[in-house]
């Protein structure tokens, strides 16, 4: 069975409703605490469900989080 590459990218950057994993590896860990405290897991697979000029909204489990473009720029995630 081959072995899949992992596409790293940064979470602005994937289309809506394509799922991916944060890359905590590298994060800074101020903003590790920030993704933590919003709901954010590197175990639950997290999915950009609308994109908007200026920023997005990611599902991560049942929860709803809308960033601002800023901030999805500064975050890495893994496609799944």
């Amino acid at each position: 069975m081959p072995v899949q590459k992992q596409v790293s990218t940064l979470l602005n950057n994937i289309d809506s409703h394509q799922q991916a994993l944060l890359c905590r590896q590298k994060i800074s860990k101020s903003l590790e605490k920030k993704l933590l405290a919003l709901g954010f897991s590197n175990l639950i697979p997290l999915q950009v469900i609308q994109k908007r000029k200026g920023g997005l909204v990611v599902s991560i489990g049942n929860a709803r989080i809308a960033l601002n473009e800023a901030l999805a720029k500064q975050i890495p995630v893994t496609l799944l």
